[in-house]
């Protein structure tokens, strides 16, 4: 996933992509085929308030950002310890271990990981970012009749920040689709 300041260096957004609201993702899917008619662009929202057994998308549950270790992937090198601040990085006698309750999800050491161990996963986004991501497969959505999803996770949990980004859809013709359990508090109150 790009950085924030990356995108907004991108297109037409640029100089408001400070302004809007901000909210956390874990990924943006292009192209996607799945969710709602047409040729889509799908964003996925942390916090879910389910712990269902075949949730599809389990790193979305969490509505932080949170660190992910691939245990396949790591030379126990132990570079990640030298440099964690809060010492998440141990080393067993069955090798590497992360105490997830320890980590603050800085990613210092997914930087110093050579072999892509680690990753965080969710990221703090601009809502006028998000749309000029989505806003790049126009042609697709016009020709397919797509749009944009909003899944997760719970789109609900972050309630101010879907409303932002589909309010924003709908003010550039978008059509808009959102993925749903129902199992939140503004759902209830609606």
């Amino acid at each position: 996933m790009l950085s924030l300041k990356k995108l907004c260096k991108s297109t037409y957004l640029t100089e408001r992509c400070i302004k809007f609201m901000k909210g956390i993702i874990f990924d943006i899917q292009r192209c996607s085929l799945h969710d709602g008619p047409g040729i889509r662009t799908t964003v996925f929202l942390k916090g879910c308030p389910l712990r269902c057994v075949w949730c599809h998308n389990p790193e979305s549950i969490s509505p932080r950002p949170q660190m992910m270790y691939d245990e396949n992937k790591c030379a126990g090198c132990m570079k990640c310890a030298n440099v964690c601040p809060k010492g998440a990085h141990i080393q067993t006698d069955n090798g590497h271990r992360l105490d997830y309750k320890l980590c603050a999800a800085c990613g210092i050491c997914v930087a110093a990981c050579s072999n892509s161990a680690l990753k965080i996963i969710g990221e703090e986004i601009d809502s006028g970012a998000v749309i000029d991501i989505v806003m790049r497969d126009m042609a697709f959505y016009r020709t397919s009749g797509g749009g944009m999803t909003l899944s997760g996770g719970e789109p609900m949990t972050q309630f101010d920040f879907t409303f932002e980004l589909l309010k924003t859809a709908k003010n550039h013709s978008l059509h808009t689709c959102i993925e749903t359990c129902g199992q939140t508090d503004i759902v209830k109150q609606l």
